[in-house]
């Protein structure tokens, strides 16, 4: 792959990345944060509960990713 050579990104493209982690990050939290309390622990959220959380955002990631902005990384109005 690479060999220590320098890398030129894009700052759309950097700005886009940091946005996707944000969004999936706030998304599994928020989401292993119902599933405790759903099963009956809401003070107590576990690894389980993360990774059923991730498993789920993910499909919100893909769909940020793939289209729901236009290409500028503008959301396109209703």
């Amino acid at each position: 792959m690479n060999t220590g050579k320098p890398v030129r990104i894009d700052v759309e493209a950097a700005k886009a990345l940091a946005q996707w982690k944000s969004l999936f990050a706030a998304e599994v939290c928020e989401r292993a944060k119902q599933i405790a309390t759903q099963s009956g622990h809401p003070d107590s959220v576990t690894l389980s509960h993360y990774r059923m959380a991730a498993s789920m955002a993910i499909q919100s990631l893909s769909v940020a990713i793939h289209g729901e902005h236009e290409p500028d990384g503008q959301q396109e109005a209703a």
